[in-house]
């Protein structure tokens, strides 16, 4: 059995390529670059696949007989679906790294067509969406027929070109909020609150995140709302921009931002990923007496994402791959975020009455 590795140069897959290596794992690396590749392989002693995103066949013959392809080259919202049909048509389980709102709604869409070809679909097992689907999952079994659930994420640390591009990709629209079980789009910045941390209160802004479309198939509570730590700045901006986003969305602006983030280094340094960390808080609670809020803190977000995701290969080839569309709490419970090295989760708050 084995794991293919697609976008394995890249900086979060070459972090990946690493970590699965330290645990013993071989990946298959893969993607279009064959220099990169090669000297890749000759580090990790891996073997590789050279194959593009654009040659169907080419890609399924790649994939072989793998157990299943873990996809690190974003933007997923592009680069999935290639990836996806050729995983169904060889039954390989797909997993990725996405955050994208969109491609979280598409594989949702894809869960008969997986259950029927007896795969699995799980995107997001990487920082966004492990802590947040855990988390949401967690609270809302403390709090049986919970109506509102909030979460939201703290990330200390910088980001990588591979990120900063997808951002780039998703500027122009809008929020997202599950109401009454369905997803409602918001203007951009709808919503704040201050959130307690564990260290300090934190002042936190509405985003659509992964968790907002995850936790409508691993939690029944049907009012969701995410929140993302920022800084005062980047907060009044992200109000603002719901008055340009047609501007956003202008294709010169995107290429000159896409200019601009390649001058940048590929991602943070080894030490600032060892100084950052990563919070987490979660809260679900109904009217009346009924209420639980926890947090759980983490290493850096590109390291839990390595993490993260390596876990979630090596119980894949143990044979815990459930079918058809899945996040990571259904895939594997509940608590599998704490098995990510440096994880610990606190209940804070819990007052029910079941």
């Amino acid at each position: 059995m084995s794991v293919l590795l697609y976008g394995a140069y890249g900086y979060t897959g070459r972090l990946i390529a690493q970590e699965a290596v330290d645990r013993g794992l071989r990946p298959v690396l893969a993607g279009r670059n064959a220099e990169a590749l090669g000297e890749m392989s000759d580090a990790l002693d891996c073997p590789v696949r050279v194959v593009s995103l654009s040659a169907p066949e080419r890609l399924r013959e790649a994939i072989g007989d793998a157990t299943a392809v873990l996809h690190c080259a974003g933007p997923f919202v592009r680069t999935g679906p290639p990836m996806v049909e050729a995983c169904l048509d060889v039954g390989a389980h797909y997993l990725d790294l996405t955050g994208e709102m969109d491609v979280f709604r598409r594989l949702a869409g894809r869960d008969a067509d997986a259950t029927a070809a007896g795969t699995m679909l799980l995107p997001g097992i990487g920082f966004d969406v492990v802590p947040s689907d855990c988390m949401a999952s967690f609270v809302a079994d403390q709090v049986p027929e919970a109506t509102t659930l909030e979460v939201a994420l703290f990330a200390q640390g910088d980001v990588s070109r591979g990120t900063l591009k997808t951002l780039i990709e998703q500027m122009g629209r809008g929020g997202l909020v599950r109401r009454a079980g369905s997803l409602r789009e918001v203007p951009p910045g709808w919503a704040s609150r201050t959130v307690d941390f564990g260290d300090r209160e934190r002042r936190v802004i509405s985003v659509p995140e992964g968790s907002v479309v995850t936790s409508g198939y691993s939690t029944s509570v049907p009012n969701v709302t995410a929140y993302l730590a920022l800084p005062s700045i980047v907060r009044a901006l992200l109000r603002a921009s719901r008055y340009a986003r047609g501007l956003l969305t202008w294709p010169p602006l995107r290429q000159l931002l896409h200019r601009l983030v390649e001058q940048r280094r590929p991602g943070p340094t080894p030490e600032q990923r060892h100084r950052g960390r990563t919070v987490v808080w979660a809260s679900a609670r109904k009217p009346g007496d009924g209420r639980a809020t926890a947090r759980l803190q983490g290493p850096e977000a590109y390291t839990f994402t390595a993490r993260a995701a390596v876990e979630a290969v090596q119980r894949v080839l143990q044979g815990t791959a459930p079918p058809g569309y899945q996040t990571p709490s259904t895939a594997f419970g509940t608590d599998f975020v704490l098995d990510v090295q440096g994880t610990k989760r606190t209940l804070v708050d819990s007052s029910t009455s079941r």
